[in-house]
């Protein structure tokens, strides 16, 4: 019998009709594992809850709540194993922070969530939750999230579907890599979450560049360009010029693709030759999720561009594999 314990955050999989509609309620979670027979193994286990009150939509999950949950699972470091209950829409935000805030634990944390409330007919819950046990008792030592018979790292997630059990995807992912470490050292952490000005701009045909210049104006701490292609970008004096001056000030440019798949390569076509001329990062195959919240933490922790840019390229949760 192993000791688990169960954080509910909130979210579809936990929520019943109410008057206006879908609305969260603390105890069905906890209904379902003592008296649901498809869920008869967790009986098998000694479980351990901590119920947020109130129970959020994910939606509504900030920052600080990652912080928090990392807290919590830090005061339980003792146990097993953690299981977070927790909404769709920004699981893969939560599991991404998590797996950089959480890199020195040696302990399974497991986040679940549903499509369908685990009383509604059809529910996906029932597999989910069937699953996350078995990644639990599977012990291995990171943040990995379970749903839809897929076990992903949390720093690889993305949500592809509002329609779809098969909701997430992890693009580039392969299975195999799971033999590989999933870091070469942990990141720590040592302030509590301080707020980071960071801007996102997403490339297309005739953009202007005023939002851009804007950023650069106000000092934001560091920039993300969702560009085409292997990153790449229109032939634009104004974004020449402003990428230069946002090298000058020493605010970063991180370059992501706007593609489901595959990864950002500067040199493999011309047209990704303005950003390696002045200095931006590539965010290799990395999703979105998991390169806002990595800058987020490091833009809190640390005060300098140089070291923002070192923890960037260095792998801390498998998400430069």
């Amino acid at each position: 019998m192993a000791h688990f314990l169960i954080i509910n955050t909130g979210g579809t999989i936990g929520m019943v009709h109410g008057d206006r509609g879908l609305e969260p309620r603390a105890g069905e979670i906890e209904a379902a594992l003592s008296g649901q027979p498809a869920l008869r193994d967790w009986q098998q286990h000694q479980l351990s809850w901590h119920h947020w009150d109130p129970l959020l939509d994910s939606s509504d999950l900030q920052p600080t709540h990652w912080y928090d949950l990392a807290a919590t699972i830090r005061a339980h470091a003792h146990l097993a194993g953690v299981l977070i209950v927790h909404g769709t829409d920004t699981l893969a935000y939560t599991a991404s922070a998590l797996s950089y805030l959480l890199t020195d634990l040696s302990l399974p944390v497991v986040i679940t969530g549903s499509m369908l409330p685990i009383s509604a007919p059809d529910t996906d819950a029932i597999a989910n939750l069937q699953l996350s046990l078995s990644a639990l008792l599977a012990a291995k030592p990171e943040v990995v999230v379970a749903l839809a018979g897929q076990l992903l790292p949390g720093s690889r997630v993305t949500k592809i579907s509002t329609e779809l059990d098969n909701s997430f995807a992890a693009p580039g992912w392969h299975e195999q890599r799971w033999a590989l470490p999933a870091n070469s050292q942990p990141m720590r952490i040592q302030k509590n979450w301080r707020p980071a000005a960071i801007g996102v701009l997403t490339l297309y045909p005739g953009i202007p560049m005023d939002g851009l210049m804007s950023m650069v104006d106000r000092f934001y701490r560091a920039i993300v360009i969702n560009a085409f292609g292997n990153g790449n970008a229109a032939k634009d004096r104004a974004l020449q010029r402003i990428l230069s001056k946002a090298l000058e000030k020493g605010i970063p440019v991180f370059v992501r693709s706007q593609c489901l798949n595959g990864a950002v390569d500067f040199r493999l076509y011309a047209a990704g030759a303005v950003f390696d001329e002045n200095g931006a990062v590539a965010c290799g195959a990395m999703p979105f999720e998991a390169v806002i919240t990595k800058l987020q933490i490091l833009c809190s922790e640390f005060d300098r561009s140089e070291q923002v840019i070192a923890g960037f390229n260095q792998q801390f949760a498998r998400e430069w594999q």
